[in-house]
């Protein structure tokens, strides 16, 4: 089910997941827009594989927006930790539901400034 505390949970794991976290969460046709670039689905599972990961992270801020019988959009705050170095964002994840499991069709970030 596509509920706030079900995706905020989905979207903790991604943020402290792995490439195959990513691969078994999101749809092959899977889109990531992110600052600079974006990724397809393998892109970004390959991105997170050889990511250093997060000490830390913050979800905050969280509105789910149904967009239909079997989608979502979440948009919230992020914030991770590592080491000195902070990332701020305002992200925005889509996601559709397909065999009762929530599939991520497409990921937006926009950096914040430090806060």
């Amino acid at each position: 089910m596509l509920t706030l505390a079900t995706l905020l949970a989905t979207e903790r794991e991604l943020a402290t997941g792995d490439g195959d976290t990513y691969r078994r969460v999101m749809r092959p046709d899977a889109l990531f827009v992110l600052p600079g670039m974006v990724l397809d689905a393998e892109g970004c599972a390959r991105a997170m594989d050889v990511s250093p990961g997060w000490d830390g992270v913050s979800l905050t801020e969280a509105q789910l927006l149904p967009v239909g019988a079997d989608a979502a959009a979440l948009v919230y705050t992020f914030e991770g930790r590592r080491g000195q170095e902070v990332y701020r964002a305002t992200m925005a994840s889509t996601y559709v539901e397909a065999d009762g499991e929530a599939r991520l069709v497409l990921h937006q970030q926009t950096p914040l400034g430090a806060g």
